[in-house]
């Protein structure tokens, strides 16, 4: 009886555990439920901020306009005013577009106040880019850090432009009209006159190359480069404006002549097609040498003489005694402060002039930046062996383009060597610049890839032709 009696205290004991055991269990899945539900209600999934990036074109040809959108979405008032750190679009030209108002939207059932920034961005290179987060820092309240918010990166596929491109092409992408004129409209044998070619239309308005010229007989062009000036107006959706190139032109000879038809083509993205426009012949009146010349010389000055008025100040009125006499003695924590004034101007002052030449996104500023990006891409293809090719095509072409203010990307051989000596480089440099190109062309298309020896060699030679490059622009 005694055995029994174990045998159930043993037995209830067991099943008292068992229960306690079981009301856990049930109590933590109870538990995770109820915290998934709460994570998933309105204000748990709907932040107080959030940040979101967007293009509207993810596969376009080389150089055609991609529209990067930004939209920051507020539901409450930030605690300072928020800003976006610089980005940098490597591989790409960007541009900024005419802002949109502001908007609320309701997403998860809280409203939200979105603020949408628009950027023109044109591609560069062919193949895999990406577009890398944009960052917007919201300052914290004293000793509080800042809020750090992301969006996320957009990868684009760039396709390269059609084979057999006219003549005339030199890298347009968009719709453009070509007009030309003389100014003055009357020139004289051996004397320079103005030859004016305007192109207007829709794309990478900055990145206009001069058109091609005729060699004439009679006519001397190439003497002398062209002033270019450049003129673009914002829009919401696309960069428009005006590229104008002016040559200084002498005609060797005189008479009622036609200046030959200019020629321009482009890429139409809309179409798929080259586009080829042209200028109608330009009549010109050149007059013989033994005529009066046309460009008048400013009518003389007589001199006039400068007459003495005064030998000194003439004071109002003398400085009493008792003030020329008092000296004023300054001390230590008068100095202190003058110093402590000024660092903090001098400090102020430095910070803002940073802060505006990271922001310059100027043709003087890409080239004072080249170099530094270009070293940087180069770094990370040393990272990151398996894209040592495309990395090194990338920073040498992104150099190149920065510094001519010209893209390189895409040229054929003979035009990328045309623009190089163009730009006065050496046929040294011009040879090793076109080698290592064709090298990593090659290599980013292999079947295969390189041995990690070969790999760093390339960059090696990639690095010390930056250096070379570097050294040449800076004593041009």
């Amino acid at each position: 009886m005694v055995f029994n009696n174990k045998y159930i205290s043993i037995r209830s004991l067991l099943i008292f555990t068992f229960i306690i055991y079981l009301g856990a269990l049930a109590s933590m899945v109870i538990g995770v439920f109820a915290s998934q539900a709460l994570a998933q209600t309105p204000e748990a999934a709907a932040p107080d901020f959030f940040i979101n990036a967007e293009v509207e074109n993810a596969h376009p040809y080389l150089g055609q306009q991609v529209t990067y959108i930004i939209r920051r979405y507020q539901a409450v008032d930030f605690p300072n005013p928020p800003h976006f750190e610089e980005h940098l679009f490597t591989g790409f030209w960007y541009s900024p577009l005419i802002q949109r108002p502001t908007y609320t939207t309701t997403i998860t059932g809280r409203e939200y106040r979105v603020h949408s920034t628009h950027l023109a961005l044109f591609p560069t290179l062919v193949g895999a880019l990406t577009i890398e987060p944009a960052r917007l820092i919201i300052p914290g309240d004293g000793p509080e850090a800042d809020t750090i918010l992301e969006s996320q990166s957009i990868d684009i596929q760039v396709r390269s432009l059609p084979a057999n491109p006219p003549p005339h092409y030199t890298g347009a992408v968009g719709q453009f009209e070509i007009s030309a004129w003389f100014s003055p409209e009357v020139g004289q044998v051996d004397q320079p006159m103005n030859l004016i070619v305007e192109l207007k239309g829709t794309g990478n308005i900055k990145g206009l190359t001069e058109p091609i010229l005729p060699d004439l007989e009679h006519w001397v062009t190439s003497m002398f480069g062209s002033q270019v000036e450049t003129k673009v107006s914002l829009s919401k959706d696309f960069i428009k404006g005006s590229r104008r190139f002016t040559w200084m032109v002498v005609p060797r000879q005189a008479g009622e002549q036609f200046f030959p038809a200019i020629h321009f083509s482009y890429f139409d993205p809309q179409t798929g097609r080259y586009e080829s426009i042209r200028t109608e012949p330009l009549p010109v009146t050149i007059l013989s040498g033994e005529t009066d010349s046309t460009f008048l010389s400013p009518a003389p000055v007589p001199r006039q003489e400068v007459l003495r008025l005064g030998t000194d100040i003439r004071h109002i009125k003398p400085v009493p005694e008792s003030l020329s006499s008092r000296s004023v003695s300054v001390g230590p924590i008068f100095w202190v402060g003058i110093a402590i004034s000024a660092l903090t101007v001098g400090g102020v002052w430095l910070w803002h002039w940073g802060h505006l030449r990271r922001l310059d996104n100027s043709p003087p500023a890409r080239r004072r930046r080249a170099g530094q990006q270009a070293r940087h891409i180069l770094a990370t293809a040393r990272q990151n062996p398996a894209a040592t090719e495309a990395r090194i095509y990338q920073a040498l072409t992104g150099y190149l383009t920065d510094q001519l203010d010209c893209p390189i990307a895409g040229m054929t051989s003979s035009q990328l060597a045309s623009v190089l000596n163009e730009a006065r480089l050496t046929p040294a440099l011009v040879d090793r610049i076109r080698t290592l190109l064709t090298q990593a062309e090659a290599g980013r298309f292999a079947p295969v890839s390189r041995p990690p020896e070969a790999a760093t060699a390339l960059l090696d030679e990639a690095d010390d032709l930056l250096d070379d490059l570097e050294q040449f622009f800076a004593e041009r």
